[in-house]
């Protein structure tokens, strides 16, 4: 939990999709709300542009406004797969779930983790495949400010009082005391669909329909059930979980598994062309597997030539050094641009020369004339003379 959120959940790129979806069926007094992505207090915004940052999200503009649809239906089947996010968001779409007056069934179609468990506990019943996962953790928050000691007891009681309420709500799913449950938050328990019927945080077994998670490489992404899932912020993620050797999914828009997205090909010089920076990752994360003193060697190199970048106004020369066919060091840089500025120096100089010459000023004398080319000379040596007698005068004509 992120001030104060349920922790692992940031912003993902991918499809625009709206967070939730409902199907009302007045023929059989029943509906269905679909809740994909992740729990954030509101749609996250571009600080620049100020334009929705495209994702899923499951937030509270819009929903309750929606959720008034299935009030009064006798059966709502709620299928959620969501890593969590902010917990006040999380403790309001539960009591309002909860205060539905019809039979609610909560699928948890992938995971709930954090926020989304709390989601989970607003069904009469919760239904889990093999596959599934439910998480529950603690709570934690993120302070950019100056904080006295009364200010950190005050934040230290908000966070115990947040983490008592969904003690309180786990504890009226599982009948687990609450001081248990919080040791059990303390320690980030996950939990298989099994496990989960074990500790009562779910009630019923579906056959299997193939869910399966994997971590991806670098083990900050979970893709569970087709969606991807970030999950930087765990702690004690199970060590069963399969490591994926494939790309990432793109999120799957809720409601939808089955969208078309474009593929675009690229062969390998359009991908350096184009992203020489990925290029350069793809390659550094090879070689740090495949050869760890060759990897330092290269950090060392990239390093080296990032501390004099700065001062190198050839961005094209900076990418030549880093990413070139023959790429080279920092040193070759910083003399591969002193040659550059001695030639362009060069070039400057013999265009003055040459912009001199075109002028014709070698013509011009030094001497004002008038504009008549003999006068200048003649009264010069005029006041010349004169002032050679003067001062032959003045000496007695020696």
């Amino acid at each position: 939990m992120k001030n104060i959120k349920q922790k692992g959940v940031l912003p993902q790129a991918g499809a625009a999709s709206k967070f939730w979806n409902v199907v009302t069926n007045n023929d059989t007094d029943s509906a269905e709300i679909t809740l994909y992505g992740d729990v954030l207090d509101s749609l996250p915004r571009n600080w620049f542009t100020n334009e929705i940052i495209e994702g899923q999200y499951i937030t509270p503009e819009g929903f309750m406004d929606d959720l008034a649809a299935v009030r009064g239906k006798s059966e709502v089947v709620i299928k959620l797969n969501s890593c969590g996010g902010d917990v006040y968001t999380g403790i309001a779409i539960h009591n309002a779930l909860k205060g539905l007056s019809g039979h609610k069934t909560v699928i948890v179609e992938g995971i709930a983790a954090s926020a989304a468990s709390v989601i989970a506990c607003a069904g009469d019943e919760v239904q889990v495949y093999p596959g599934s996962i439910i998480m529950i953790h603690g709570v934690s928050t993120m302070f950019v400010d100056w904080m006295t000691l009364a200010d950190m007891k005050k934040a230290a009681k908000s966070i115990d009082a947040i983490e008592r309420a969904i003690a309180a709500i786990y504890n009226e799913k599982t009948g687990i005391a609450e001081d248990t449950l919080r040791t059990m938050m303390a320690n980030e328990l996950w939990m298989t669909g099994a496990q989960a019927i074990d500790k009562g945080f779910a009630d019923t077994m579906l056959s299997d329909n193939g869910i399966t998670a994997s971590l991806s490489a670098d083990k900050r992404m979970l893709l569970v059930a087709g969606v991807r899932h970030d999950v930087q912020a765990f702690h004690n993620i199970p060590k069963d979980i399969p490591i994926s050797n494939e790309p990432d999914a793109e999120p799957v828009t809720a409601g939808n598994k089955n969208q078309n997205q474009e593929v675009i090909q690229m062969t390998e010089q359009e991908l350096r062309a184009q992203h020489p920076d990925l290029v350069a990752q793809i390659e550094n994360a090879a070689m740090d597997r495949a050869r760890p003193e060759a990897a330092a060697a290269e950090r060392k190199r990239i390093k080296d030539i990032e501390s004099i970048e700065a001062q190198i106004a050839d961005r094209d020369l900076i990418n030549a050094a880093k990413y070139g066919e023959h790429p080279y060091d920092a040193a070759q840089l910083a003399f591969e641009a002193m040659k550059k500025n001695a030639q362009l120096g060069r070039e400057f100089l013999q265009n003055l020369n040459n912009d001199a010459a075109a002028s014709g000023s070698a013509n011009v004398s030094s001497v004002p004339n008038g504009g008549n080319p003999d006068a200048g000379e003649s009264e010069t040596a005029k006041v010349m003379a004169n002032a050679f007698k003067a001062f032959s005068a003045m000496k007695g004509g020696k």
